[in-house]
């Protein structure tokens, strides 16, 4: 009996077998030194080199999300945690309990475990629910009311949660089910009791308070600059509008990262971040003028408002003030004006050869257009996540994996634009688009133009939308992989959870 369950629910039967395994998971995790967030590919991989039991892996993955998650979780304070409960440990015969929106209202009945469990993490501080699904669950951790999560679930709708808990980097420990089944399920109580007393005085690392750094990065834009001259003032102001401000954003977030999370910042990080902002927004409007856009954050573009010399002239300043602002620092001057030209350089490059390219009216086919997204957008991630790295005193082998993470987050962010602006009715100019390059790929004898006759029919014949969608994904799951030796688990968790963010899940 006891192997037709193992075998069909993928969990040990006996309490020493899962005690054993787990000793087990926590010595190979201290061994190879795992930070988290694991992702799904990274778990199931150190899953089959613990065991080649293939009925074991499931299991074994969540050990190893338990093992990594461990010491962050037990630093959250318990308010700040959710212990999230199954409806199928109640007794459905006998059951008084009723349901809400939110799931089931246990009345503490004694017929079942979920009221003795309930009870005990309410009176630590817990958020408690008994409810099925990841809806709720992910409305609350997007609210902020709670930062990590302690669930019971089948092994199957745990390996379900897997994914998003691991895109959005969030601390959690997992207890399976030891009997599944929609009827009449159990669990390892005392292993749950264990989980929710979880506590250690140290202090919660694994986090980086991205609203807090928002806040300041928002701050640092909205000073007076105190322009002398009209010319000033015209880069200046551009370089004020908000827009998403993704640059400064990430070069504060890798710095507070790989300072423990502080919220300390050195006024060197504030001049590196407004040099990282120059330089986007210089692009900006010289692409504008390039592509001879109208608008730009919803109002007229530059070159539309005070001309094309003006623009173009407010554009060089901006970029010889982000050196100024570089050369202005206090430490590693040197070594960061370096990558700042190196990614400069590589940007232009990039955007040159789009622009010889359109010049050319030669179809682009879809390896040219990648290798544009990894030299045009790709340094501006670059740029940013290395200069925080390095005024953080990263070493090298960090900054070529942040530079690595940084290629493959500039070509999905590139994809995922040219994406959104299709799908929303906004691409004006396919030319040097994923989309056309694919189709031309597809279909090379057609030689297909922007300016094609049923050019959505032909997309959509020819699936170029999902086969962008695939690709968008590959490179995704790339700037995730690029992140496994990472052995910050701060930089790693916040890394992690902005790629989902910059790449939601839409795209």
């Amino acid at each position: 009996m006891s192997d037709k369950i193992k075998q069909q629910f993928g969990v040990p039967v006996e309490r020493c077998q899962r005690e054993q395994h787990v000793h087990t998971v926590e010595a190979y995790v201290a061994e190879h030194q795992l930070q988290p967030p694991l992702s799904m590919e990274e778990l199931r991989d150190h899953a089959q080199q613990i065991s080649s039991d293939a009925n074991l892996t499931d299991y074994l993955m969540v050990l190893l999300n338990n093992a990594v998650w461990h010491s962050t979780v037990a630093s959250i304070p318990y308010e700040r945690r959710l212990l999230l409960l199954p409806q199928c440990l109640r007794d459905f015969k006998n059951c008084p309990a009723q349901l809400d929106e939110f799931g089931l209202l246990c009345e503490e009945c004694g017929r079942c475990d979920i009221g003795a469990l309930q009870s005990m993490a309410e009176e630590l501080g817990y958020v408690v629910l008994v409810a099925e699904g990841s809806t709720v669950v992910s409305k609350l951790l997007e609210s902020g009311k709670v930062d990590a999560v302690v669930g019971i679930s089948c092994l199957s709708a745990l390996e379900k949660s897997f994914p998003h808990m691991a895109s959005g980097a969030i601390p959690g420990l997992a207890i399976p089910l030891t009997v599944d089944g929609c009827v009449g399920t159990q669990t390892d109580t005392d292993h749950v009791r264990e989980a929710i007393l979880l506590k250690s005085s140290g202090d919660w690392s694994s986090q980086v308070d991205t609203a807090a750094i928002r806040q300041q990065v928002d701050a640092w834009f909205s000073n007076d600059w105190n322009c002398e001259t009209e010319t000033e003032r015209i880069a200046y102001e551009w370089l004020s509008k908000s827009g998403k401000r993704w640059r400064p954003f990430l070069l504060a977030g890798v710095y507070s990262a790989l300072k423990n999370g502080t919220l300390e910042f050195p006024e060197d990080i504030r001049k590196l971040a407004v040099a990282v902002e120059c330089f986007h927004k210089a692009s900006l409007v010289h692409d504008d003028i390039e592509d001879d856009d109208d608008l730009r954050y919803g109002e007229p573009t530059l070159h539309k408002t005070y001309g094309l010399a003006v623009a173009l002239n407010a554009g060089d300043l901006l970029v010889g003030e982000g050196y100024r602002w570089i050369a202005s620092a206090e430490k590693q001057v040197v070594r960061l004006t370096r990558i700042a030209a190196s990614n400069h350089r590589t940007l232009c490059v990039g955007q040159g050869e789009e622009l010889y390219g359109l010049a050319a009216a030669t179809p682009f086919s879809a390896n040219q257009i990648i290798e544009i997204f990894r030299r045009k957008t790709a340094p501006a991630f670059g740029v940013s996540l290395l200069l925080g790295a390095v005024a953080a005193d990263a070493d090298e082998e960090l900054l070529e994996m942040l530079g690595r993470f940084s290629e493959s987050l500039g070509i999905a962010y590139q994809i995922k634009d040219d994406l959104d602006e299709y799908r929303a009715g906004e691409a004006e100019d396919l030319r040097a688009s994923i989309l056309l390059a694919l189709a031309n790929d597809l279909s090379p004898e057609a030689g297909l133009r922007a300016t094609a006759p049923n050019l959505k029919h032909i997309f959509d014949e020819l699936m170029v939308v999902e086969k962008a969608s695939q690709l968008l994904g590959h490179y995704k799951n790339k700037a995730v992989r690029a992140l496994n030796a990472l052995q910050s688990a701060p930089l790693k968790s916040l890394l992690t959870r902005l790629t989902s963010k910059i790449l939601n899940e839409a795209g």
